[in-house]
């Protein structure tokens, strides 16, 4: 996914306006460095956004110009979000929405550039659409004019990319990366999540060992972000959310139902694994989810086989045997050969395993030691089960059981893909095609 740069010169009162114009940038001297600075960052851009009182400007200075800089500025693609343009002139140039923006992001390329054009940035934030912020501040105050952010924007938390000073007149380059947000939990716990994308809020639920960093969580969330907004959360006592004792999986299901109402009080949720077991308790509880896909809860169906218990894989972890309780559940509850265990010790990725082992625990008690609970049958929201036409029998089994338990609800095979194998885009289209029927 490409993402989009905002870069501005701005006050030390955060105002933007007419940089040039009113003159306020001229009074201090960037230097040749604040000047490397401009030429790289257009140099390396893939296109600009445009609102379209700073296209117009644009496009009535940059076609004179003449040289590197202005050559790249005239022959780049442009994108102008506006709802009165018409017949552009400037060079390379297409009219579209805001709505097009998120799929613009989709598009292959480069990262997309945005110079003023301060109602669009706010509006690109509000959306969570910007992926970096460029700031050249300038140390002056002007008291008035119009600002980055309008006072009517909603609270985000920034990280600090970078800080330098550029030239010797006092200007100081400032990044910053949006920071992830938080929704507070019944019982205090403090719930970490991504957001992005625009639409109706879909909130995605990650299984064992992963977190809302997780390149399949990733993935998904970009394939849905053009038609959805997305909400990635890490689950308690991962990544960076909380975690509070005692666990209890009615816990997890306040949590769902906290990002529920970070979403607008209702949603579209997805669960992958153990998640989407999670998902369903919280369905069947009543939680407000309007539809529901699942991707292969790890429930036995088969009368001479259970997993783990919460209670084995707990203890293990509290005496510090954080490595015996990741094996025992990769060999009894994932069914992974202890050969491919043993060899998974050797990898670097092994210490992160180890790091989440206290929540395997909570796993177990998500997904219980063998078939899929009889409460599940008071889920009646619409509901997809997703399962890979290459996942084991068991998994297979798993997903036809989890479908006749649920009434109304639709299986549909994957083809080629299995369990801890999946393509993260074809998850994504097979849900995002659920959700908008």
């Amino acid at each position: 996914m490409r993402k989009i740069i905002v870069s501005e010169f701005i006050t030390l009162d955060g105002v933007i306006e007419k940089p040039g114009e009113l003159g306020w940038a001229f009074r201090f001297d960037r230097g040749d460095e604040g000047d490397a600075v401009k030429a790289e960052e257009v140099r390396t851009a893939g296109a600009l956004l445009l609102g379209r009182t700073t296209y117009d400007g644009f496009a009535q200075a940059w076609p004179q110009q003449t040289g590197e800089f202005a050559d790249k500025m005239n022959e780049m693609p442009k994108y102008v979000v506006s709802s009165t343009l018409e017949n552009p002139e400037w060079d390379n140039t297409t009219v579209i929405t805001l709505d097009d923006v998120a799929e613009l992001k989709r598009q292959p390329g480069e990262d997309i550039l945005v110079n003023g054009s301060g109602r669009l940035v706010q509006a690109l934030a509000a959306r969570d659409l910007v992926d970096e912020y460029r700031l050249m501040v300038y140390p002056i105050v002007l008291g008035g004019g119009q600002r980055l952010f309008a006072e009517s924007a909603e609270e985000a938390a920034l990280r600090l990319a970078e800080a330098r000073p550029v030239g010797d007149d006092g200007i100081v380059l400032l990044t910053y990366r949006p920071r992830h947000r938080t929704a507070t939990s019944a019982d205090g716990t403090s719930i970490a999540y991504d957001r992005v994308g625009a639409g109706p809020a879909v909130i995605l639920v990650q299984g064992a060992f992963s977190s809302r960093n997780d390149p399949i969580m990733t993935g998904i969330a970009e394939a849905l972000a053009s038609e959805y907004t997305v909400y990635n959360y890490d689950r308690r006592g991962r990544g960076d959310s909380g975690d509070t004792a005692p666990y209890a999986v009615q816990r997890e299901i306040e949590d769902l139902t906290a990002l529920i109402d970070a979403a607008g009080g209702t949603a579209m949720v997805f669960g992958g694994s153990s998640g989407g077991a999670l998902a369903l308790e919280a369905a069947a509880a009543g939680a407000p989810i309007t539809k529901l896909a699942v991707f292969e809860p790890p429930y036995v169906t088969a009368p001479d086989r259970s997993l783990p218990s919460a209670e084995e894989l707990a203890a293990l972890a509290e005496q510090g045997r954080r490595g015996d309780a990741v094996e025992l559940f990769l060999t009894k509850g994932a069914e992974m050969p202890p050969e491919a265990v043993e060899g998974m010790k050797a990898q670097p990725f092994w210490a992160h395993i180890e790091s989440v082992a206290h929540t395997l625990a909570y796993e177990a008690a998500v997904v219980g030691a063998g078939p899929v609970p009889e409460r599940l049958s008071a889920v009646s929201v619409p509901t997809l089960v997703l399962a890979g036409s290459a996942s084991s029998d068991r998994m297979r089994d798993a997903a036809q059981a989890v479908t006749e338990q649920l009434s109304g609800a639709q299986l549909e095979w994957l083809e080629g893909q299995a369990h801890g194998q999946v393509d993260s885009a074809s998850i994504g289209t097979a849900v995002g095609e659920f959700f908008s029927a």
